[in-house]
């Protein structure tokens, strides 16, 4: 019996082959869903790494678009900056920094004056005072008067009897010493030629920085747009965002030739390229005339 044990099963192992090829059965390998899953997965994350060129042709268009709206709000901002800038005084340009040889160059004067004559009505310069590029003070003297005063206007100018009793420099005297100090220097002030004409004193154009008569400053007096001048006091809180002259309180010579000069700082590039222009348009109308003349 045992030796009959391995014939049996290779007959067996016979049949089972036999009936394998006649019906043609082929061995098939059955794969789990979850790992179906996990290749179809994998396969979508690859092509994910993968861009198409239709998604790169669409990535390049969104960030072209992206940087062309950045660019489009710099400007704007840049834009309203501009306005913003234009509108605030506070945000204008500040004065230039000058070498000590060019600050040498500038000095701001203001006068006081008190009323002589009929009930005060003429006006007499009682005090001088020069100051420098950086505030030092040049030339600060009361003037002795050759009449009686009959208005000594100290609501305004500040000046008292006890002042003018004092005073011991002559208007002659006052007059050489302040045109000495202004010869070649660039003068500037606020409405400067009642200043220059109560010193009886003559300074080129050219040489004189007026913040009454600086067209920028002055406003449309009535429709007819006519420039007229604005008051020092308005200018300073308008442009210097500076409280002067306060109601109630006595003018300062120094603090109004302090402000005008601040003005003129804040100002001073713009300023300089008018006057330049006008400079040469003058000299080249002097030009002409003196050939028309030969």
């Amino acid at each position: 019996a045992n030796q009959l044990l391995p014939q049996i099963k290779q007959t067996q192992q016979n049949k089972r082959l036999n009936m394998a090829i006649q019906t043609n059965e082929t061995e098939v390998t059955v794969i789990g869903v979850n790992k179906l899953e996990m290749r179809e997965k994998r396969r979508q994350r690859l092509n994910k790494n993968v861009p198409s060129s239709d998604d790169s042709a669409s990535n390049s268009d969104s960030s072209l678009s992206a940087s062309s709206t950045k660019s489009r709000r710099r400007r704007r901002r840049t834009r309203k900056t501009k306005k913003s800038a234009s509108l605030n005084p506070s945000s204008e340009p500040g004065p230039h920094v000058l070498s000590l040889d060019e600050q040498m160059k500038y000095v701001a004067m203001d006068c006081e004056m008190v009323g002589v004559g009929y009930r005060g009505r003429k006006s007499s310069v009682a005090r001088v005072t020069l100051a420098g590029w950086n505030g030092n003070i040049i030339f600060d003297e009361f003037v002795k008067q050759s009449v009686p005063v009959t208005d000594y206007r100290t609501f305004v100018s500040g000046i008292t009897s006890a002042d003018m009793e004092a005073a011991t420099l002559t208007l002659e005297e006052c007059r050489a010493q302040v045109e000495a100090l202004l010869d070649g220097r660039i003068l500037v002030g606020h409405a400067l030629k009642n200043d220059l004409r109560a010193l009886n004193l003559v300074h080129p154009w050219s040489m004189t920085r007026d913040t009454a008569k600086y067209e920028p400053f002055m406003q449309t007096r009535f429709d007819d747009g006519v420039l007229w001048p604005r008051k020092l006091k308005e200018l300073t809180k308008l442009k210097l965002q500076r409280d002067i002259q306060i109601d109630g309180q006595p003018h300062s010579a120094y603090e109004d030739a302090m402000a005008a000069l601040d003005l003129y700082k804040k100002h001073m590039k713009k300023w300089e390229k008018a006057m330049a222009y006008k400079i040469n348009k003058t000299k080249e109308v002097q030009s002409v005339q003196v050939i028309a003349t030969e």
